[in-house]
């Protein structure tokens, strides 16, 4: 005797929502790294170490969101520049971008003498991987709620 399996609705009706789930998953994902980013960027711009005489760079100081095919997200800059166009002009930083797989979540200067505040003087001035690293926890903990 051999077992039978009977749809009550077909398979085909579930493709719909499914995918609609599938995107409501992916907005949540990428809502909790834009909030984890702009806490990033508040927290660099604030625990910097070095004397900012013209303010340039910690106001360069910035967070971005790209991937799942959604628009990409920049934290405000200060005055030296705005919008996503400004940052890749001004920036000499490897520009990751995410895709429909995959989020990227970056903390990064404007200013070209970032990654010297990041490098020299045995990294005394660095700032980026510090506050990275702080906030990993918040970011995973949130993700698990959403993904919960």
């Amino acid at each position: 005797m051999s077992a039978k399996a009977y749809w009550v609705k077909p398979p085909s009706t579930l493709a719909g929502p499914l995918k609609q789930y599938q995107q409501r998953v992916l907005t949540a994902i990428y809502a909790v790294a834009a909030y984890v980013g702009q806490q990033m960027q508040n927290d660099a711009r604030r625990r910097a170490k070095w004397e900012d005489r013209t303010g340039n760079a910690r106001s360069g100081l910035f967070f971005a969101v790209d991937g799942f095919g959604m628009s990409p997200l920049v934290g405000q800059l200060g005055s030296i520049s705005q919008g996503v166009d400004a940052v890749t002009k001004t920036t000499e930083n490897a520009i990751v971008s995410g895709t429909t797989d995959r989020l990227v979540l970056a903390l990064s200067h404007t200013m070209y003498y970032g990654k010297f505040l990041e490098l020299s003087n045995g990294g005394k001035y660095a700032i980026i991987m510090s506050t990275m690293e702080a906030n990993l926890p918040r970011l995973e903990a949130m993700l698990k709620n959403v993904l919960r």
